[in-house]
């Protein structure tokens, strides 16, 4: 079985996908919409995406993508992140990492020249090849490109998590500590919709654990909502709310999932 992760080597789905899958060929991905390609396109059966960051919010592109691809959710797992700054010279003069863990590391960067990349191992990758740069991601990466690490734990909070989820094209029902990802598209835009679409869970007391609005792309103003609820799809509670919210929306689930902590 082949797993599509974000690449190259050593970025934290790379780290994340080896802990899961030891076993199994990882196929790397130069971004996260590949990764929903590979599994659309049946060249995998399973992919990790990240969906959110405990200190930067949600990892939007993921979110569209399952919107997009309507792929299903088999598992969540919460990563502890913990970011170092490597090189091969202390001469650098620039600090090249993702987007998201350059944010992460915000206040250890002030005043600093930084060069947003694809991922932090393409960062370390660069700090390898050039002692122009020092790169932000892994002590694992660090190690692997064989870079000096200047300086450990340089994010900006020190319980800073990432949610990874594996996806794939096949819906798994779990069992316990069980959450279920919806996406709701309003059929129309009127005063107090967003009370109508809310209100249910709270009476048949499910507990919303996120909502993520998004723009339709297709007209201006236009949008859907991403949820996440703790409950089964299955529970005769969550499938009230269900059916009531199709009076007002389209509604689809990506399933419901173990979330699991993954040290």
């Amino acid at each position: 079985m082949e797993i599509a992760v974000l690449g190259p080597e050593y970025s934290y789905s790379h780290l994340v996908g080896k802990k899961l899958f030891p076993k199994q060929e990882l196929i790397f991905c130069s971004k996260i919409e590949d990764v929903f390609q590979k599994i659309t396109e049946k060249k995998v059966e399973q992919g990790i995406i990240p969906i959110e960051n405990m200190l930067q919010g949600s990892v939007r592109e993921s979110i569209l993508g399952l919107w997009k691809h309507r792929v299903k959710i088999n598992h969540a797992y919460t990563v502890p992140i913990r970011h170092c700054l490597a090189g091969k010279s202390r001469s650098y003069t620039k600090i090249a990492s993702h987007p998201q863990a350059l944010a992460q590391c915000a206040i250890f960067l002030s005043g600093k020249e930084i060069t947003e990349c694809s991922s932090t191992s393409k960062a370390m990758e660069m700090a390898a090849q050039s002692d122009n740069f020092a790169a932000i991601g892994s002590p694992e990466a660090a190690a692997h490109y064989v870079l000096q690490i200047f300086q450990e734990n340089i994010e900006d909070n020190h319980e800073n998590v990432t949610r990874f989820l594996v996806i794939s094209l096949k819906e798994t029902i779990a069992e316990k500590n069980v959450k279920t990802s919806l996406l709701l598209k309003p059929k129309e835009d009127r005063p107090g919709l967003l009370v109508h679409l809310l209100a249910p869970f709270a009476a048949q007391n499910i507990n919303l654990a996120k909502i993520e609005s998004l723009p339709s792309g297709r007209k201006m103003g236009e949008y859907v909502f991403y949820l996440e609820i703790d409950g089964n799809i299955t529970e005769e509670r969550v499938k009230i709310v269900l059916d009531y919210l199709r009076n007002n929306a389209e509604v689809y689930s990506f399933g419901s999932y173990e979330a699991a902590n993954l040290e």
